[in-house]
């Protein structure tokens, strides 16, 4: 598709946002646009309440990278290990800013197209729950902000309300890059 293309061609040419920060790790998320006949949607995960990390927060699929991988590698690895979704190299459309997060990783979001709908085989250990939202929805939804400290970092929180989830804070804040890169291209 054109629009996916000037999509992909919108994220190589921009200034992304990169950081490294002393002591943080470097994770990755994977940002799933789902196509459909329908029109777009993104995926989002419930982390199941057993986690020791950000129980019940809503997230991307993500994790840490392992050893000698790359970020593409670990967003498959880890939506592959959390639901079941198996990420081929023409579905990734490129890299979001990187951002903080408060259990000291930089997180850095790929963001990549996937066909929908397709059986999801969910890792309940790390899943609690799996819904979307549709594009034009989620462009619609105005966020509400709050200023933040990160160690030296000042960032703004996004919070979107979307029926009776919550979805803020570094996933929010995805949400919000996505948007706006979004916009760039279909505005």
């Amino acid at each position: 598709m054109q629009s996916f293309q000037e999509l992909k061609n919108n994220l190589a040419n921009r200034k992304r946002e990169t950081m490294m920060i002393e002591g943080f790790r470097s994770a990755a998320v994977l940002v799933p646009l789902l196509a459909s006949e329908s029109g777009f949607d993104l995926l989002f995960t419930v982390r199941s309440k057993q986690l020791r990390s950000h129980a019940g927060q809503i997230a991307f699929p993500g994790g840490r990278l392992d050893e000698g991988e790359s970020i593409v590698e670990a967003a498959s690895r880890e939506t592959l290990e959390e639901i079941g979704v198996e990420i081929k190299g023409d579905n990734v459309l490129g890299f979001l800013d990187d951002h903080p997060s408060p259990a000291s990783y930089v997180v850095t979001p790929v963001l990549a197209v996937l066909p929908w709908p397709q059986t999801l085989t969910i890792n309940t250990f790390e899943v609690e729950e799996v819904f979307t939202v549709p594009l034009n929805e989620m462009l619609a939804l105005e966020p509400r902000t709050e200023d933040r400290q990160l160690r030296q970092y000042k960032r703004k929180l996004h919070y979107y309300d979307y029926q009776h989830y919550c979805i803020w804070g570094l996933t929010g804040n995805v949400v919000k890059n996505f948007l706006d890169v979004w916009r760039e291209v279909h505005v």
